[in-house]
């Protein structure tokens, strides 16, 4: 899973639930130590700093989702609970000494200062939490809650991207705005996804501050939630990520044209993160999202007429998180040496599956759920 393997070791030692639910973690966690990794190493060349750095967001990603069930399901296990907080708590403990070490491993030539404050900022945004309740907000406070909670870890990986020091800040600003927009985006979508759990649990989420009525005012949480639906709160939350996503396209757009870089080199990094993220960190294997016959036929679209090529590409960038000017990218792409590029595809079809089967990407796919939950119990 990483390169640093003792507190994984230990880690297996934990109950099968709790193993999953780690593996579960990092596969989301890897996603930000893929964007980590791909930059790093597109300046450096540097594979072992590229993947010394992605495991720092990886592993945070992990100690802090684990912390926070070791909150938020401590009324619901009953006899075992001490037990149960008990390891979670230690297990999210272990797996930050992954971040320990490195930090220690890239420490020679690496100011790290910069990302141990925004690790701070993740903090001090979590004890937060605690004192926020359902009660009525401006969209603006609700906006800024959600910048803490999500697009904080944005930040993290761009100030990681930062630590190398091959970036100009207009390059790192154009990052910033892919990275912190782009997590904004999933947890807004995320909030809305989680509607149900963060009612059972109390918590006050972006749809529910959008909604400005306290939810005590509703015979139950069902009634709540088909109230939020009802309102014009999912087309505020469309406008809010249609802003958010067009930031991201006209970041992308300067970041692609700043960058010195051959396309192959492009090609290289990205090929090389996902790698990286497919081996060393996600806990599914290629083969089980991407049968063999499946690689075939990618490969078969990639080596074949130029047109056909492009279409092909152009549709599965539009379908990545993160926003990419599809068309034009395709362009270029479609040039590439067909091999990489095909080996490439693949693994970016794996990284897909595996998104779509640990969270929410589209605004359209979770209000189509919460209402499927509603027909289904009206």
């Amino acid at each position: 899973m990483s390169r640093h393997r003792g507190a994984l070791r230990s880690v297996e030692e934990a109950s099968p639930a709790l193993r999953q639910k780690v593996e579960t973690y990092r596969d989301q966690g890897g996603l930000l130590g893929t964007f980590t990794y791909v930059f790093t190493y597109l300046e450096t060349e540097d594979p072992d700093l590229a993947a010394t750095l992605a495991t720092i967001p990886t592993d945070l990603f992990v100690t802090s989702a684990l912390h926070d069930d070791a909150i938020d399901e401590a009324d619901s296990w009953d006899a075992d609970r001490k037990c149960r907080l008990n390891e979670h708590v230690t297990v999210g403990d272990l797996v930050y000494t992954n971040v320990v070490e490195a930090v220690s491993d890239a420490a020679v030539g690496i100011d790290l200062g910069p990302t141990l404050e925004v690790v701070r900022e993740i903090g001090t945004g979590q004890l937060a939490e605690e004192a926020v309740e359902a009660t009525p907000s401006t969209e603006e406070d609700a906006v800024a809650r959600v910048e803490d909670r999500g697009g904080v870890w944005g930040d993290l990986a761009v100030e990681l991207v930062a630590a190398a020091g091959r970036y100009s800040s207009s390059q790192l600003e154009a990052l910033r705005t892919i990275a912190t927009n782009s997590l904004f985006v999933l947890t807004v979508i995320d909030d809305l996804a989680d509607l149900p759990e963060d009612i059972g649990n109390d918590v006050a989420t972006l749809p529910l501050l959008c909604f400005g009525e306290r939810a005590d005012e509703y015979a139950s949480p069902r009634a709540l939630i088909d109230a939020v639906l009802a309102s014009d709160v999912p087309d505020r939350l469309a406008d809010l990520v249609a802003r958010r996503r067009a930031a991201i396209r006209t970041a992308v757009a300067e970041l692609w044209d700043s960058i010195d870089h051959s396309d192959e080199a492009l090609l290289e990094a990205t090929d090389r993160a996902l790698e990286w993220y497919c081996e060393s960190v996600c806990s599914v294997p290629i083969a089980e999202t991407v049968p063999a016959e499946q690689r075939r036929a990618i490969r078969e679209r990639l080596t074949g007429d130029e047109e056909p090529r492009r279409r092909y590409i152009a549709a599965h960038l539009a379908r990545l998180p993160v926003a990419v000017p599809a068309d034009d990218a395709a362009a270029v792409v479609s040039d590439l040496p067909a091999d990489r590029l095909a080996r490439t595809a693949v693994r970016i079809h794996h990284l897909d599956s595996v998104v779509d089967s640990v969270l929410s990407t589209t605004l359209e796919d979770a209000l189509a759920d919460l209402r499927a939950a509603s027909a289904s119990t009206s």
